[in-house]
């Protein structure tokens, strides 16, 4: 197989597609010899700030001399970035080697399972025959009935901020979002979950009532002393000193919370993770299109905010960080999110749009995207052909003293990072 008989494998497939379900992928994984039983865990679960989380505890994991892997999803460019060991992507051979083993026994069985339950018995194999000692493990959608939760007790268990998304899926009340994601929680879990809505906790409480896991709620009256720029967080943390969080916005302070009682609950475990490796760990973390500066005059940010809460977050940051300015947005956006609820946000702040169709089957298309944004209120919106276009068309009408802020899906995050020359 080649790395494009790879991809193919996993995006298209001429065998049919179907959700295989949790019960169908723990046969899978029998057969592959149960990798996911060699490898020990801390399982992520949330609405946002999955993907920070996991990569702040991860990098932290690593730093202190663990052979750490961390899974996680959409990637930006390639798929080869959901796998990471010690940070590095899996490299093509690897990814070609797991997705033939999950090929071949999924052929016997007569059909392919989706995309992401694919990538994941490819990850928990890689994972096992690289040896790590411990991997980050980032739910895809919900966690009950997630691929990701055919593991085992987890070292630990992280919930992060919850709110509506996939709600076709997960329901429409914080309630039943919460009991989905909870169902990450098995009997004797350590939980950490991020402060939020009463509502919430109280469901995940239950939750760890239920079997017997112990919980922790994280908040950020933790920290002291904090002073943000545009290069993240320095603050004063009770338990670890002195700390640098070089991501961007108040969320994050909510999310290196949620990460560092999950360190907590990993000491009392055994795990060697001084303080000083804390510090330099947090201070090493990169995470990309999280409220992310690719340049200036104009600045240009770019942030993943799919969705009504995360979006809110990058408007905070944008009023924090350029309180006395209008922002251009570069747009795209799926058809299965709130939308309305995004773009309410979005236009008070607005000095004008820049619509585009972002790389996804389920893509509103940019034309879509402009006529809603004027049906709203949003006039000065136009349409791109693409994302050089935008970027022009954007970064024209903001000028060297504006701001351009895209966001909208991580799906279009790889290309605007790729034209700025990022990896």
């Amino acid at each position: 197989m080649t790395y494009e008989e790879a991809i193919f494998y996993i995006e298209q497939s001429e065998f049919p597609r179907e959700r295989y379900g949790l019960e169908k992928l723990e046969q899978v994984l029998e057969q592959m010899g149960n990798p996911q039983n060699k490898v020990k865990f801390v399982h992520v679960a949330g609405t946002n700030g999955k993907g920070s989380c996991s990569a702040m505890l991860a990098c932290i994991l690593t730093q202190a001399g663990y052979r750490t892997g961390l899974f996680t999803s959409p990637h930006l460019m390639r798929y080869n970035e959901r796998m990471k060991i010690n940070g590095q992507d899996i490299s093509d051979q690897d990814l070609i080697e797991d997705i033939v083993a999950v090929k071949e026994i999924c052929d016997k069985m007569g059909a392919a399972p989706i995309v992401f339950e694919v990538l994941t018995l490819a990850a928990f194999r890689y994972f096992a025959r690289k040896k790590c000692d411990i991997v980050v493990l980032e739910v895809g959608i919900g966690g009950r009935l997630d691929a990701t939760n055919c593991i085992p007790t987890p070292q630990a268990a992280i919930i992060t901020q919850l709110g509506f998304d996939h709600t076709e899926t997960l329901g429409n009340t914080i309630e039943s979002i919460s009991r989905e994601k909870g169902g990450i929680i098995k009997p004797g879990t350590k939980v950490v979950m991020a402060q939020q809505s009463s509502e919430a906790v109280c469901v995940i409480q239950n939750i760890c009532k239920e079997q017997g896991a112990k919980l922790s709620v994280s908040g950020i009256d933790r920290f002291s002393d904090i002073f943000s720029d545009m290069h993240g967080h320095h603050v004063k943390d009770l338990e670890y000193g002195e700390l640098f969080i070089p991501l961007v916005g108040e969320h994050q302070l909510h999310n290196a919370a949620n990460v560092l009682e999950a360190v907590t609950f990993l000491r009392e475990q055994g795990y060697n993770i001084s303080n000083q490796t804390v510090q330099t760990g947090l201070a090493k973390t990169s995470w990309a299109a999280r409220f992310e500066r690719l340049a200036e005059k104009p600045d240009f940010i770019l942030d993943g905010g799919h969705n009504p809460q995360c979006v809110g977050a990058a408007i905070s940051a944008l009023k924090k960080f350029y309180p006395h300015q209008k922002i251009v947005f570069i747009l795209g956006m799926m058809q299965d999110k709130d939308t309305e609820g995004m773009l309410e946000q979005l236009i008070p702040l607005a000095k004008s749009f820049v619509c585009v169709t972002a790389s996804s089957p389920r893509a509103m298309t940019a034309q879509k995207l402009c006529q809603t944004l004027k049906n709203k209120g949003g006039d000065r919106a136009i349409v791109a052909d693409g994302i050089k276009q935008a970027i022009s068309l954007a970064k024209q009408e903001a000028g060297t003293d504006g701001v351009v802020c895209a966001l909208g899906s991580l799906y279009m995050a790889g290309e605007i990072r790729a034209d700025f020359g990022k990896k």
